[in-house]
């Protein structure tokens, strides 16, 4: 009997052992049977997230600068074509900077064929604060910009911009900005140093630059116009920089390049914030 009692409290454990496996088999069979397939929902947050922690490639521009140069008037605003002559760019590689202040500015990323390139301005004629420079141009090809991406130095790291209303410019303190190979600002600070060890009392713009400025006044017999550009050419050398005044004065300006629908650069531009600014909230 003792025997017999054993093997039926075997059966009756085995029993509820297989009876509780079960259970378990058939939940998880359930649960992956009616596993449901990912949320519209789901996938948007997910795609959100992607896209807030993925590194971004490039910045394009708030503006398409073609309006300001396809047009003769921007936002009620008549624009004026002045074009500053070539900027010669041995080197490939380009500064953009306040070159009063800023000459030593590293060049930007991005390389260009070397040669020789036109210089254009586009003057809003403002009904109130009188001719504005809004848009600097340095051209290398006549085709058509597609888009305009943001101009980097090695230091500028894209992914620290976190607001829309966020850019990488430069920095103006002397109410000037210009283009220039790196190249012409190695010489050009040269030439900076030496005027300072002869005068060292001087002010390079006062003692020698605003007479290059004036030759370039529309009205030389009033005392009032000093001039807005230069096309400066370093003595005893082809190369040769620019300068010329900044939209509405001081402050950090950024610069875009000109991508035409084959992916080459065609231009680079400096957006002076006069003209096609975007409201933020």
């Amino acid at each position: 009997m003792v025997g017999k009692a054993c093997h039926i409290l075997n059966v009756t454990t085995n029993l509820r052992r297989l009876f509780i496996i079960g259970i378990i088999l058939s939940f998880l069979s359930c649960n992956l049977s009616g596993k449901k397939p990912e949320s519209q929902k789901d996938k948007e947050m997910f795609g959100l997230f992607k896209k807030k922690t993925g590194k971004k490639t490039e910045v394009i521009s708030h503006a398409d600068y073609n309006l300001i140069f396809e047009n003769k008037e921007v936002e009620n605003t008549p624009i004026e074509l002045l074009k500053i002559g070539d900027l010669n760019v041995p080197s490939g590689e380009i500064v953009v900077c306040d070159p009063l202040v800023y000459s030593d500015t590293p060049p930007l990323t991005k390389k260009v064929k070397p040669g020789k390139y036109p210089v254009k301005i586009y003057v809003a004629k403002t009904k109130d604060s009188g001719d504005r420079y809004a848009i600097a141009k340095l051209e290398f090809s006549n085709k058509k910009a597609e888009k305009w991406i943001m101009a980097l130095r090695a230091e500028d790291d894209i992914n620290e911009l976190i607001d829309e209303a966020d850019y990488f410019g430069f920095p103006v303190d002397a109410g000037l900005g210009g283009f220039y190979d790196f190249r012409s600002g190695q010489e050009y600070q040269k030439f900076e140093s030496d005027f300072m060890k002869t005068n060292p009392e001087g002010n390079i713009y006062d003692d020698f630059f605003a007479a290059e400025f004036k030759k370039n006044a529309k009205d030389q017999n009033d005392p009032k116009d000093i001039g807005d550009w230069i096309n400066f050419q370093l003595p005893n050398s082809e190369l040769n920089i620019t300068m010329f005044h900044s939209g509405y004065g001081d402050g950090t300006y950024p610069s875009y390049w000109g991508i035409d629908k084959e992916g080459e650069i065609v231009s680079l531009v400096i957006d002076f914030l006069v003209l096609l600014v975007p409201k933020y909230e």
